[in-house]
């Protein structure tokens, strides 16, 4: 039995009450990137992003599902060994979206009409360049994009969770919902190490980099930029470098690089969507 079968997905039950939405009001569409605010109700005035939160999340999923549900189309591209695998992740992928469409209907929010994703990155355009080829068709390249993607739905989660901590139901689903994709970002890195690419299990700086057209530059950004990053912020934009941690804890057997790798760098919403937008 593979592990995935052990991961937590969301609750049915997580769904949120319309009314305890409705006391919200609508989220603020003004400042929203790369029209992000587009499917929300123009009565939306407010400063509370929850349903940009939404919004976002849903986007993600469902691309991440569409790529999964194209993928094991193809019946030729997955290995049969792995096929259970990515057929238990879709399931997960299929329950997120789910739950983030029923909380949206909950809000009274308009709902986003669905993207036509194109994972080449042309963006549905025949005349503009291919940013990620053979992803449907060539295995291992498949296994870089979705490392991209599920590196991308962890960092996300953590970055959004907080916006919609309102709720406790629907918190705790999301707060879940981490953990599941930091098991599929776990999963498929392994995949890719057990075929002889040099990455580690969990997002590292030592990581082979994925060769992309600068276009597509902005998708390893979002999913793994920053994890070189060698100090972090206390309070008040005063940086903690590690190298004091460590001195001050004594923990001087541990190297820099290993301690950077067990902080999850957080990507701004702008900067997400700037990825997302790269298949639709």
């Amino acid at each position: 039995m593979s592990i995935l079968d052990h991961v937590a997905s969301a609750p049915a039950a997580a769904a949120p009450r319309r009314a305890l939405f409705q006391q919200l009001g609508r989220a603020a569409v003004a400042a929203l990137p790369l029209g992000l605010g587009a499917a929300l109700p123009a009565a939306a005035e407010t400063k509370d992003t929850s349903l940009d939160a939404l919004t976002q999340l849903l986007l993600l999923e469902r691309l991440v599902s569409a790529f999964y549900t194209r993928a094991l189309a193809n019946t030729s591209l997955i290995p049969a060994a792995q096929v259970p695998d990515f057929q238990r992740i879709l399931r997960h992928q299929t329950q997120h979206v789910a739950l983030f469409t029923q909380a949206l209907q909950d809000s009274g929010a308009i709902m986003p009409a669905m993207p036509t994703f194109d994972f080449s990155g042309q963006r549905n355009v025949p005349g503009n360049p291919v940013l990620f080829p053979n992803v449907l068709t060539a295995y291992d390249d498949f296994l870089a994009l979705a490392q991209q993607l599920e590196d991308l739905s962890a960092r996300l989660y953590r970055s959004q969770v907080f916006n919609i901590s309102y709720d406790p139901k629907l918190y705790k689903a999301a707060l879940s919902i981490v953990a599941v994709e930091a098991e599929h970002s776990a999963h498929v890195r392994t995949l890719r190490r057990n075929r002889g690419v040099a990455v580690k299990s969990w997002p590292s700086a030592t990581d082979a980099a994925i060769a992309r057209p600068a276009a597509a530059q902005v998708l390893a950004t979002a999913a793994t930029g920053g994890e070189d990053n060698l100090a972090q912020e206390q309070q008040a934009g005063v940086l903690v470098p590690f190298a004091s941690l460590l001195s001050v804890l004594r923990l001087t057997f541990v190297s820099d690089p290993s301690v950077a790798e067990a902080f999850d760098e957080p990507v701004s919403t702008a900067v997400a969507q700037a990825a997302l937008s790269l298949f639709y």
